[in-house]
């Protein structure tokens, strides 16, 4: 690797045909702001585009990776952990001749605009994503490591819970590596009773479907980033996981007072599959579907 010299993009990365497939996308999903792709590869070298923010967690290492950028060329060794962040716009050349095994977050550059107006309004002149050749940063690595798990357990939580990490992801990529400064902490107030009422009915009446902090938030005429803030304030949780318990609540019912499958139910309270229903009713209950409709 110490003989390369490459004075610009064509100098390496001579072609993007060799742009690496992933072998996991969250592209058929519905989540919001943020696409979840894993990767493994060796022998890169390309050119590519970013019309993304683009965070790159390394799950597998030591990977001898070099990069140009801006006209500048830099190198590194990469190890499990290590962390890119690149920020839409330029594109990047990038080669390393290892095994890498990694997963990529892309979040569109509207959701990151979206966060910085509710966190910024005060703020003076643009924000921008800056760009973090290697480093090490336990929470982007527990959040791309949540988000794989995810995509891996077939939407095991549902795409109202990718949303909720994708946003404190960008909360956090805006605080950490962006050029606003110094961001506030989130004030946001409770809820009213008659809005969490609105919204909690909404949930109820929706369980078999796939929600999103979007669709509950409009329901209050709120931010989705507001929002989440405001229900966990006011509930004590996580939107995510305030739906995951009323489906459980609604099964339980289901079990005990209806002869319906427990693949019916599954379906009945949004989850596409009865394995994914199970396991999180074991989860939540310490039970199992089956046992708790015998002994109930």
């Amino acid at each position: 690797m110490a003989s390369h010299k490459p004075p610009n993009a064509s100098a390496f990365g001579r072609t993007s045909e060799r742009i690496p497939k992933p072998l996991s996308s969250s592209r058929s999903r519905q989540w919001n702001g943020i696409l979840v792709e894993l990767y493994r590869v060796h022998d890169v070298d390309f050119v590519k585009t970013v019309p993304e923010h683009t965070i790159t967690v390394f799950l597998r290492g030591p990977v001898d990776l070099l990069q140009q950028r801006y006209g500048h060329v830099v190198r590194r060794t990469m190890h499990a952990g290590d962390v890119l962040v690149s920020p839409a716009g330029e594109p990047k050349a990038l080669r390393h001749r290892e095994e890498a095994e990694l997963v990529k977050l892309q979040l569109a550059p509207s959701h990151f605009a979206g966060i910085v107006d509710e966190l910024h309004a005060n703020g003076s002149g643009p924000v921008e994503l800056l760009d973090n050749f290697g480093t090490r940063d336990a929470y982007i690595e527990d959040a791309a490591r949540r988000l794989l798990a995810e995509l891996e357990t077939d939407n095991l939580a549902g795409p109202l819970y990718a949303d909720s990490l994708a946003t404190a992801l960008t909360v956090h990529l805006l605080r950490n590596y962006s050029t606003a400064g110094k961001i506030s902490p989130v004030s946001s107030p409770k809820l009213p009773r008659f809005k969490l009422q609105r919204v909690t009915d909404y949930i109820d009446d929706h369980l078999h479907d796939e929600l999103t902090l979007q669709r509950l938030s409009a329901t209050l005429s709120m931010s989705p980033f507001h929002f989440a803030h405001a229900f966990r304030k006011t509930t004590g949780l996580a939107p995510h996981r305030f739906l995951t318990q009323r489906r459980i609540d609604r099964a339980k019912i289901l079990l005990c007072e209806t002869d319906l499958s427990i693949t019916e139910i599954a379906h009945q309270v949004g989850y596409a599959h009865q394995s994914n229903f199970s396991v999180v009713f074991h989860r939540v209950t310490g039970r199992t579907p089956r046992s708790y409709r015998s002994e109930g």
